[in-house]
């Protein structure tokens, strides 16, 4: 029988972990493979992370569903099931790159003061910035405004260079949800005088991402999606991903163009109007239809 399925990272004892959740339950993935006979045909080490999985090509839903199929008709399932509070890490915990969009959403772009871009505008985030569900976004002393920002994040999941539109697809694992954290101030001190954006988006802690990680085989459409912002319960973002000015393969393809995509390396394709300032003791919740929801706490570094 289908159930849903959705991959995530977590720490233990024994250090990064693979896990899946299944109904909302959640369960050891790392060990589920460890005991799986066919598992050891695919070339997985003994404690395989989820960018084991993808970078050996194995990261899909149908794997998935086989794997939990083979725990739940032995007593495996019951053995490997995890407590609700576990320590939750980015779904990939070392991406080689975070390549992120700039103003993809009109309205984003004009509440900024922009204009509406004609083709697509990439910055980086630093991989250090990275944090799981649940670990706090540090307020940095340098910045007196920083913002979230709500966001789609599109995990590789194939070594990609000069990719065709149409090929792109072949090239993602999966969609997980990421703040963006910014530090506004900065930011538009640094577009005044010319500079990159780097600084102002890659602060530790300013990478929020996670926590599960969807197959692409289960969101048919990423750009029929709401997206939601709320900050304390309160919504501050909310638009579908379908109003994004550049969709995905367009993405893959343009920057593929330029460099060499690996697997585990992630694109951030922008957020749309209603940023705002983030304040000690603020809770975030990005939210993604078919996805689910990073929460994430704020607090003065």
């Amino acid at each position: 029988m289908s159930v849903a399925l959705k991959a995530f990272s977590y720490r233990s004892h024994e250090g990064e972990r693979a896990g899946l959740w299944v109904d909302g339950a959640l369960f050891d993935l790392t060990w589920i493979l460890a005991e799986w006979p066919e598992a050891s045909e695919r070339d997985l080490p003994d404690r395989a992370t989820l960018l084991d999985l993808i970078e050996r090509g194995v990261f899909n839903l149908p794997f998935l569903q086989e794997a939990w199929d083979f725990a739940s008709k032995t007593s495996l399932a019951h053995k490997a099931k995890l407590p609700e509070d576990v320590d939750f890490l980015p779904p990939v915990t070392r991406p080689q790159k975070i390549i992120c969009l700039g103003r993809n959403y009109a309205a984003h772009a004009r509440e900024g003061g922009h204009e509406v871009p004609s083709e697509p505008i990439f910055f980086a985030k630093a991989p250090s910035a990275l944090i799981g569900h649940g670990h706090a976004v540090l307020l940095p002393p340098q910045s007196k405004r920083v913002d979230h920002e709500a966001e789609l994040a599109v995990v590789i999941g194939a070594t990609a260079k000069a990719v065709g539109e149409e090929d792109a697809w072949n090239y993602v694992a999966g969609y997980t949800a990421m703040n963006d954290v910014t530090a506004r101030d900065l930011q538009k001190q640094d577009i005044e005088k010319g500079r990159p954006w780097f600084r102002s988006k890659s602060f530790d802690t300013f990478c929020p991402l996670g926590p599960w990680l969807v197959p692409r085989e289960a969101i048919p459409d990423p750009h029929n999606l709401r997206l939601e912002m709320r900050v304390n319960g309160e919504v501050r973002q909310s638009a579908s991903t379908g109003e994004m000015l550049f969709r995905i393969p367009r993405l893959i393809a343009e920057i593929s163009s330029h460099m060499t995509l690996y697997p585990g390396d992630i694109i951030s394709t922008g957020t749309p109007q209603g940023i705002s300032p983030i304040h000690d003791g603020d809770v975030m919740e990005v939210e993604i239809e078919g996805i689910g929801t990073l929460r994430n706490p704020v607090r003065a570094g």
